[in-house]
């Protein structure tokens, strides 16, 4: 009888144990897949959101190049520099010309990129497109 009762329980255990373990494969967030050529969406909330952007990637370090591309009126800023992915957050790091690092906040849905940012003081929700 003990050795029914034990096996009883290291097979519900082991039962437990396949189940938890597919159903946290189900549950991980999926990696973001940023990297390439984005262009700013129509439907974008504000006019002062990066009008391009360019994730690259560099498999010999941390940090990926990137560039963006800022519109005002006939004139566009090209800002160069790198950026590191850590879960949903893009820490951007732009050293040509020099400026603060930031955080962009990632939601990608299809073909949809959506990046919540602050830019100049101003909090920015941006939508893009892959180009």
């Amino acid at each position: 009888m003990k050795s029914t009762v034990v096996g009883t329980m290291a097979a519900l255990f082991a039962v437990s144990l396949l189940v938890g373990c597919n159903h946290a494969k189900k549950t991980e967030a999926a990696e973001l897949k940023i990297e390439g050529y984005w262009k700013l969406a129509a439907g974008s909330q504000s006019s002062s959101c990066f009008t391009e952007m360019k994730f690259l990637e560099n498999p010999t370090s941390d940090r990926d190049p990137l560039s963006v591309h800022e519109t005002m009126g006939n004139f566009t800023q090209i800002w160069i520099g790198e950026y590191e992915k850590n879960g949903n957050d893009i820490r951007v790091i732009l050293h040509e010309p020099k400026a603060e690092p930031f955080i962009m906040t990632a939601d990608q849905s299809g073909n949809e990129l959506k990046l919540r940012y602050e830019w100049k003081s101003a909090d920015l929700v941006c939508s893009y497109q892959p180009d």
